[in-house]
């Protein structure tokens, strides 16, 4: 007994020497550095490109993985920035979650990768057109050095923000665009007040941010007709994927944020408790897309006169809610109502509730309007309202209500959306509440319209007594690409449609259409575009 327990650590010695020869020999392939200058980095891009970036807000963060595609582990030199903040940008990295220039000296396993974030923010100077921005990641290992391009577009603007509990105001009589040709960016709740005139020239861009609005109190002159069109939008201005995410590289050609619904407030027509308006605001050629609601006339509020607005040869696209709404819009007290809100030659689709909802009585006109509510939306699979509504009713935030007539016309327009139930049968998407209104007034006149209610085919004095009107119900007016996600076409199949010739002359005069096309001066057709011959 005694032999071996003098022998037993000999033979724990010799064991341990064995494994440690063993382990020595099964290091992971993948951990052993090589220096062989093929084994190089690279980069899931070629290029990291910046959507145009406003000056001061800087941009989002955009990714990018450097990979060692070799089966062994190489010994990164770095990963960096070629240039260095200027007067012109700063580009900033995160390194593998290390904020910094450059990040030097590691190993990187075969196989591995290291996740690189890239964002610029840019400063201010005197352009007045958008301009390039250059640098590049350098990525050196073993010798060899590659590069990722970064390249980002500058854009200066004018800025509207304020302190917190504070409002920016629009200076009396001030213009946006004309000869400055910079942006306008809504950083919070901006403020015409009542006292004041905006004038927003044609070709002007108003980017708004998320949770902001621009508030009239005084008077909007937007827009001109037949000129350069303005436009309204989110303030985001890059892809909702990041397309340098190699996940999302099917994504790469579509813009996303360019039909994302909900990235602002309003445009909002308000009055104020003293002050009596009259004048007419004025929203011409004008493309207002993503807002919350796309056009707010809030006078029902004081059921006093309030604002007037005209909407012609406009666009509202993917509102959240409803694409224009009105308070009482037109409200005089007595009589027949002054003219509230009048929409011309304007298309207003694809909003998340309705496309045009009045509440509280008012005075509405739409004259060749397409209000088309179909399915093929970005965010909206499934809609539960109907596309037009008018209630008498308004109800106030403390509970109490109260009721005015609403004088509504609408000719020579085509409100539809195609949508089926599940039995098959079209949606209703008009609504009127109450049916029957002794201090009302429903006119319809040469319009397509989409209703399970043949009350709707008149021409207002025989409003829910039969089908006598001059009306088409439920038929397809033939669009011609009216489901494309991105490039709708809701201009009439010239061949098929029955909105074609279907209008008739009116007064004031529509002559030409949204795309400023001659209307027929005996039988417009239908909507805001004229079918004409292929």
């Amino acid at each position: 007994m005694k032999h071996y327990v003098l022998r037993l650590p000999f033979l724990l010695l010799l064991l341990a020497a064995l494994l440690g020869a063993g382990l020595s020999g099964c290091e992971p392939r993948e951990d052993i550095i090589t220096t062989d200058p093929s084994a190089t980095l690279t980069a899931s891009v070629a290029q990291v490109k910046f959507d145009t970036v406003f000056t001061q807000l800087g941009s989002v963060s955009k990714r990018f993985w450097v990979y060692n595609r070799n089966s062994k582990a190489v010994r990164v030199d770095e990963i960096s920035l070629v240039g260095v903040s200027s007067a012109v940008a700063r580009f900033e990295l995160i390194i593998n979650g290390r904020r910094g220039a450059a990040l030097r000296d590691f190993e990187l396993r075969g196989r591995d990768s290291v996740l690189v974030l890239a964002s610029v923010t840019i400063n201010p100077n005197a352009a007045d057109t958008a301009f390039v921005v250059l640098d590049s990641v350098r990525l050196r290992a073993n010798g060899t050095t590659g590069y990722v391009r970064l390249r980002a577009y500058g854009e200066n603007a004018r800025y509207y923000d304020a302190p917190t509990d504070f409002v920016p105001v629009v200076a009396c009589g001030e213009v946006w665009g004309g000869t400055d040709r910079r942006p306008i960016v809504l950083l919070k709740t901006t403020i015409v007040d009542s006292a004041c005139v905006l004038t927003v020239a044609p070709g002007a861009r108003v980017y708004v941010a998320n949770g902001a609005s621009l508030l009239v109190r005084g008077r909007l002159r937007c827009g001109e007709l037949g000129a350069a069109a303005v436009k309204f939008r989110g303030l985001r201005r890059d892809d909702f994927f990041d397309t340098t995410d190699p996940r999302y590289f099917d994504f790469e050609n579509t813009p996303k944020y360019a039909n994302t619904p909900g990235q602002w407030g309003t445009i909002a027509f308000e009055p104020r408790l003293d002050v009596h308006l009259t004048q007419e605001n004025e929203l011409l050629n004008t493309d207002i897309r993503n807002a919350t609601v796309g056009v707010l006339v809030a006078n029902g509020a004081y059921f006093r006169p309030g604002h007037r607005v005209r909407i012609e040869d406009c666009i509202i696209r993917n509102a959240f809610a409803v694409g224009v709404y009105g308070e009482g819009a037109g409200y005089t007290g007595s009589g027949a109502p002054a003219e509230g809100v009048r929409i011309v030659n304007t298309v207003i689709t694809r909003c998340g509730e309705r496309a045009v909802l009045g509440v509280g009585g008012g005075n509405w006109r739409l004259s060749h309007c397409t209000i088309e509510m179909g399915p093929g939306g970005p965010a909206f699979a499934r809609r539960e309202t109907e596309a037009v509504a008018f209630d008498n009713k308004l109800e106030r935030l403390d509970g109490t209500s109260r009721s005015s007539g609403t004088y509504l016309r609408i000719e020579n327009s085509i409100v539809w959306s195609g949508v089926r139930d599940d039995d098959n049968r079209l949606l209703n998407e008009l609504l009127l509440l109450p049916k029957a209104s002794p201090d009302s007034v429903y006119i319809f006149r040469h319009n397509i319209l989409q209703t399970r209610f043949g009350r709707f085919n008149t021409d207002g004095a025989t409003y829910g007594e039969g089908q006598s009107g001059t009306n088409r119900l439920n038929e397809n007016p033939v669009f011609r690409a009216p489901a494309e996600p991105v490039k709708q076409d809701l201009c009439l199949d010239s061949l098929r449609s029955p909105a074609r010739r279907l209008g008739v002359p009116l007064s004031p005069a529509v002559p030409l259409d949204l795309l400023r096309e001659t209307r027929s001066t005996s039988a417009p057709s239908a909507g805001a575009y004229e079918s004409l011959p292929l």
